[in-house]
């Protein structure tokens, strides 16, 4: 099995890295950096300041020059921009099984946008979390209900930093239902 990462509008290139060695051992997949894509400009909101993550699913899943799209493999689009979706005030992250496209934001699982000091090891930890999270949902995954799971539900950054990068025995379980080996 193939994960693809791919880079939505400018992204440094060593956290990507970082998630494509994350998600190959947590699905025991292969996993590949596809080049970026620009983040469509109309779906900014000029008002909020953040960028629609509908207006994002619609533009890359409508646009002829996305080439990458295949609902059979996930596809995980990066980006450092701030998302929205239907009228939430913020998203780390969105899943559409039936296009094979996660998307996830690092604005907000950055220690900096809350005023702290920068810290490259804690944004890579979340955002390898969130990332599984999100695959999870592509492969079938609800939520669970042990706060330590990488599938319990996201609220805030308190939330993903509570949580292991590791599924509990039940997600696991329903993983190994679905035909997924996590482990060699």
């Amino acid at each position: 099995m193939f994960i693809r990462i791919v880079p939505l509008g400018i992204l440094r290139e060593k956290i990507a890295e970082t998630l494509c060695s994350s998600l190959s051992n947590a699905f025991n997949a292969k996993c590949k950096l596809l080049n970026g894509i620009p983040v469509p400009q109309e779906s900014f909101n000029q008002w909020r300041k953040q960028y629609d993550i509908g207006a994002i699913l619609n533009k890359v899943g409508s646009d002829p020059s996305v080439t990458f799209i295949d609902k059979n493999l996930p596809t995980l689009l990066l980006t450092e921009e701030d998302l929205y979706y239907n009228g939430m005030n913020f998203i780390f992250g969105i899943e559409e099984q039936e296009r094979g496209i996660c998307i996830l934001s690092l604005a907000r699982l950055k220690p900096e946008f809350y005023g702290h000091k920068a810290n490259s090891m804690m944004l890579n930890e979340r955002a390898e979390k969130e990332a599984i999270h999100s695959i999870g949902h592509y492969f079938g995954l609800n939520h669970c209900r042990y706060t330590w799971c990488v599938m319990y539900p996201t609220a805030s950054v308190d939330d993903i930093d509570r949580k292991q990068k590791h599924f509990c025995k039940t997600c696991e379980l329903k993983l190994s239902m679905q035909g997924l080996n996590l482990s060699d």
